[in-house]
């Protein structure tokens, strides 16, 4: 089994859990929606938040990137950049029955690679990805989940490709 396993440190989980409030509370100050019609309430949104900002921090130390930059709630742009790749890094807690999916929303741009995140914290595993190219307009991937939200794709991980081709470069 190859390992995609990667454990955070206290320093690099404080870090992410700021960025993950800050997100919140720029999001609530500027009475932006937060996640697609999500009723949750503000602790659930900050504890969601916090956690992918831990996700989008292993990817970049799972891949080795440079420098994770520690942005804040600036649209379209990004969570990582991988070797002039743009990467969108989805992170969720795991799921009972091993029931996660990555999800991507039907605004995502085409080229971009698309990362699942199972949080774990303090260690993260990273499961897979795929290029968005290849959901977009797929209507096998369409879904709601039977919730009143709007649909998105819905890639279970055995779909994914194994992250290590991304971070070896040989996925293409």
């Amino acid at each position: 089994m190859e390992n995609n396993s990667i454990t955070l440190d206290l320093y690099e989980m404080q870090s992410a859990a700021h960025l993950g409030i800050l997100r919140c509370l720029e999001s609530k100050k500027h009475k932006e929606s937060w996640g697609y019609n999500y009723k949750g309430s503000l602790n659930d949104q900050m504890a969601k938040s916090i956690s992918g900002a831990m996700g989008e921090v292993a990817t970049a130390k799972f891949l080795n990137c440079s420098k994770f930059e520690y942005h804040c709630n600036v649209g379209g742009v990004p969570d990582l950049v991988f070797k002039d790749l743009k990467l969108q890094v989805r992170t969720q807690l795991p799921k009972n029955n091993n029931n996660n999916s990555l999800i991507i929303r039907p605004k995502a741009k085409p080229g971009e690679f698309y990362i699942l995140v199972i949080d774990e914290a303090p260690k993260f595993k990273i499961l897979g990805f795929v290029n968005s190219t290849y959901v977009l307009g797929q209507e096998q991937w369409k879904t709601t989940f039977g919730l009143d939200r709007p649909f998105c794709y819905s890639i279970p991980p055995e779909k994914l490709t194994p992250i290590n081709l991304l971070k070896d470069s040989t996925w293409n």
